[in-house]
């Protein structure tokens, strides 16, 4: 099997370390799916979301000349695409730092209080 980036391929977990999971797509052909890449949330333990054996779809991201194969099993999501392309053409919001900055005097004048409110009762 020929392996090009952009493929997406079902391939079964052969392996699990704590920086991500082997997957095998092809005999005699296995790639890594850094734990990054495993889901859109921040994975911590990858036990928690794959074990040895399961059957995952996953996307490939490169091949290296050395033959490594990186994988990822959230880029390989349809909707994966979709959500960049929302995040990309969210406008910033412009009243930001001015809301920022109107908490943060508001948060300082709550402080001064507490504070003057303390010395008060010593």
């Amino acid at each position: 099997m020929s392996v090009s980036i952009g493929n997406i391929v079902t391939g079964r977990v052969v392996r699990l370390h704590d920086y991500g999971a082997f997957v095998e797509i092809a005999p005699d052909t296995t790639g890594l799916v850094h734990i990054s890449e495993v889901h859109r949330d921040f994975v911590e333990n990858i036990h928690a979301y794959l074990t040895e054996g399961q059957d995952v779809t996953v996307k490939v991201l490169a091949v290296k000349d050395d033959g490594r194969i990186d994988l990822s099993i959230k880029r390989a999501d349809p909707t994966w695409e979709e959500e960049v392309q929302r995040r990309q053409s969210t406008k910033p919001d412009k009243e930001f730092n001015s809301r920022l900055r109107k908490f943060m005097h508001q948060s300082d004048m709550i402080q001064g209080e507490v504070r003057r409110r303390k010395r008060a009762r010593q």
